[in-house]
């Protein structure tokens, strides 16, 4: 999947933003958080990604982890 995606810095902040905000939530906007995260893809999203990685719900280590593992 090397299809390079462009989106505008507005639109770059506030999905980042609303990352934050949903990571806050229960394990559910956790996830919606991830996923987010996951389309980011940049380094901006390492710190929701390594709180995740000390979240009680398996689901949310288990995404964090692999998406982690993509800036190695």
């Amino acid at each position: 999947n090397n299809v390079e995606k462009k989106y505008s810095v507005f639109y770059i902040n506030s999905q980042r933003n609303k990352m934050f905000s949903l990571f806050k939530g229960n394990t559910e906007d956790k996830l919606k958080a991830l996923k987010i995260a996951e389309e980011l893809a940049d380094k901006s999203t390492l710190p929701i990604l390594r709180k995740g990685l000390r979240d009680i719900s398996p689901e949310v280590i288990e995404i964090s982890a692999l998406l982690i593992r993509k800036f190695k």
